[in-house]
């Protein structure tokens, strides 16, 4: 999702002085950390991501705001 599409939504969730700040790349390593990407998944990634890519599949974005 675009980070001004999240920063809209919460928005209209309610929250106020919405920041979005840091940008956090992540790897397939780092990925591999979370529940959602199974073995076969990173497996298969690792099989179709030129390795030049791979330190960089994803990034994380810090999202900060205030609910007033």
């Amino acid at each position: 999702m675009a980070e001004r599409v999240f920063a809209r939504k919460m928005e209209k969730a309610g929250f106020a002085d919405v920041w979005i700040g840091e940008r956090v790349p992540y790897a397939i390593g780092d990925a591999a950390l979370y529940p959602l990407f199974t073995p076969a998944l990173i497996d298969l990634m690792e099989r179709l991501i030129p390795p030049e890519r791979r330190d960089r599949v994803a990034v994380g974005v810090i999202a900060k705001a205030r609910k007033p």
